[in-house]
């Protein structure tokens, strides 16, 4: 039976994959997970993640978010798990100091160009500039790319989006060969 060896934070530009692929790795290994964005609703009485975000600004969410991680973590000190952060984690030192001292930081990188797109299907998020989104996408993913490649302990590029069976292989891999799995 394969063992994680340390807790997983999933980190990456938004619709980059790491909720569904925290999950899937997780429920593989038979550990817990969650998604941040989730332990946030609980506490945002039924007020959506980006509602909050438009109505309180981005300093109140990455306290909400750090918060949010640090309860998770509390709770499921006894075993490794799986958590996946919303894409502005790179903005948050406090969040990401809690990070690397509580597992490893896993970024899973895509192509700036193949994200946009994907981003967009759901409308215009709060953090882009309405007028010139495709301009403040681009802006956006060379600051956070540039720090999650720093930050993170593991880098593993997804390449463009594929089928989820064979991108879970390449995770997979890629945590067993740095021995996060054994």
């Amino acid at each position: 039976m394969q063992e994680l060896q340390f807790n997983l934070f999933f980190v990456g530009i938004k619709h980059s994959g790491k909720t569904t692929f925290a999950s899937r790795i997780a429920s593989r290994l038979s550990v817990p997970c969650q998604d941040s964005d989730d332990i946030i609703l609980e506490t945002l009485n039924g007020e959506s993640v980006r509602d909050f975000y438009r109505r309180e600004g981005k300093e109140s969410f990455m306290k909400k978010e750090e918060e949010a991680a640090s309860l998770f973590i509390s709770s499921n000190s006894s075993s490794p798990f799986v958590l996946s952060l919303g894409g502005g984690a790179s903005d948050n030192a406090p969040l990401m100091s809690l990070l690397h001292k509580s597992g490893k930081i896993i970024y899973l990188k895509r192509a700036e160009e193949d994200m946009l797109s994907v981003i967009l299907k759901h409308g215009v998020p709060a953090f882009l500039d309405k007028d010139n989104p495709a301009l403040s996408f681009s802006k956006l993913y060379e600051r956070r790319n540039a720090i999650y490649s720093k930050e993170a302990d593991l880098v593993i590029d997804l390449g463009p989006y594929g089928d989820k069976k064979e991108t879970e292989e390449i995770i997979f891999s890629a945590l067993m060969e740095n021995n996060y799995v054994r």
